[in-house]
């Protein structure tokens, strides 16, 4: 019990200096590349290069923890993304690109996070693991905006842009989550997991989990991704900006364990249709509130509500009907699917603001889920393919287990509760 507990607690504070260094990583990125590179057209690039790396990185990270366990693939995702981190500082608008691209192996690493804490609990309860990882997601991702201002001091220091700071301070956060997860437990022993035999064709519900955590992913970079431009158009301040990110990133992680609770009580897939249904209201507040940071930050907030719960929703859904040792290849299918959605959404919503204005970005923002929405609504699927109740509990993952090093020989599942639970 004391071992689980400890696990969880690590992956906990993973999670958390992940959150403050990825958003901070992120309210930079695209500020820094129109800075570089004098246009608004190179905004998008740097959230299209780091969602395009966490979506690779989502795949390797998944057959690494197949092999070695779940906290082995975690530390290479953060160790990795220090790197990219520094080479943004020292590269130029090169540098921003290419080190965005390594920046994303730390995104795919803290939200794989989530299926780790998930493999510590018993099936029935895994929505409420997974909002628990989110929820301290939050912790650090709320404060990782508003460092931007304090954090240009130190770009100045070292004669490179101030928003080059931010990614000195996020490089070393990494480091730090890095070192902190590898201290909840010893090395994977064995390799018995190569043995891991291919998982099965995907289920009706599995793939339109896919298309959910895909589609609702696009809408929230899309839309989220320019607003900090849309703001500074209007006259906002760093400050007003980072607080309007921080507001969103609220939205996105800390209703998690509301999200864990409503996807148990009504079901993964009702639930997305809730989720659909508020990323449609986000995208149209979005494009009716102009430039003004109120208004437009509470669109933020219900733009992140919809993406936490279609998110909770849809990763339960993609994980209910799988065993334990094959989870690893799905997660990792799920978050390509949203990687390249993402990716889809950074690059088109710097054209879509280049050509048009950010209303008509927020419009669209609205459109593709409502669309979804519609299309879930006329697909009926039969009871077994939206049960998302498992009354066969194979225990946690031994891919988990070994790689949290538990103790050999015992694979009880964590019964200490999640925060806010």
């Amino acid at each position: 019990m004391t071992n689980s507990r400890g696990r969880l607690r690590g992956i906990w504070g993973f999670a958390a200096l992940g959150g403050l260094a990825q958003s901070l990583a992120g309210a930079a990125g695209g500020l820094l590349a129109r800075e570089l590179g004098g246009t608004e057209l190179m905004a998008g690039l740097p959230a299209t290069m780091l969602t395009l790396g966490a979506a690779g990185m989502a795949v390797v990270l998944s057959r690494i923890t197949r092999r070695r366990g779940r906290l082995p693939a975690l530390r290479l995702g953060s160790i990795l993304a220090a790197v990219g981190c520094a080479a943004v500082v020292v590269g130029g608008l090169p540098g921003v690109m290419i080190g965005s691209l390594l920046v994303g192996s730390g995104n795919a690493a803290v939200m794989l996070a989530r299926y780790a804490a998930a493999d510590l609990r018993p099936a029935v309860a895994r929505a409420r693991s997974i909002a628990s990882v989110m929820v301290m997601i939050t912790v650090g991702a709320v404060v990782g905006p508003n460092l931007l201002a304090p954090s240009a001091a130190i770009g100045v220091l070292i004669g490179a842009s101030g928003l080059a700071g931010g990614y000195v301070v996020a490089g070393v956060i990494f480091v730090v989550a890095a070192v902190a997860l590898g201290r909840t437990g010893s090395r994977p022993a064995g390799s018995d997991l190569t043995a891991v035999r291919p998982a099965g064709r995907l289920s009706a519900s599995a793939r339109s989990a896919v298309v959910v955590l895909a589609v609702s992913n696009l809408v929230m970079v899309g839309v989220m991704t320019m607003a900090p431009l849309h703001l500074e158009h209007g006259g906002t301040g760093l400050a007003g900006i980072g607080l309007v990110v921080s507001l969103h990133i609220a939205g996105m992680f800390a209703p998690a364990v509301v999200s864990g609770r409503i996807t148990e009580r009504l079901g993964a897939r009702p639930a997305v249709l809730v989720a659909l249904a508020l990323l449609v209201g986000a995208g149209a507040w979005a494009a009716l509130a102009g430039a003004d940071p109120v208004p437009l930050g509470g669109a933020m907030i219900m733009l992140g509500i919809g993406w936490n719960l279609a998110t909770v929703a849809g990763s339960d859904l993609l994980t209910a009907d799988v065993p334990p040792l094959e989870r690893p290849q799905r997660e990792g299918l799920g978050e390509l699917g949203m990687g390249l959605a993402a990716a889809l959404g950074g690059v088109g919503s710097g054209v879509v603001m280049h050509l048009t204005s950010y209303p008509t970005l927020a419009w669209l923002g609205a459109g593709l889920p409502a669309l979804l929405l519609a299309a879930l609504f006329i697909w009926k699927p039969s009871t077994e393919e939206i049960d998302h109740v498992r009354t066969d509990d194979p225990g946690p993952a031994p891919s988990a287990v070994r790689g949290a090093g538990a103790n050999q020989g015992t694979g009880a599942p964590c019964a200490s509760p999640e925060p806010g639970a």
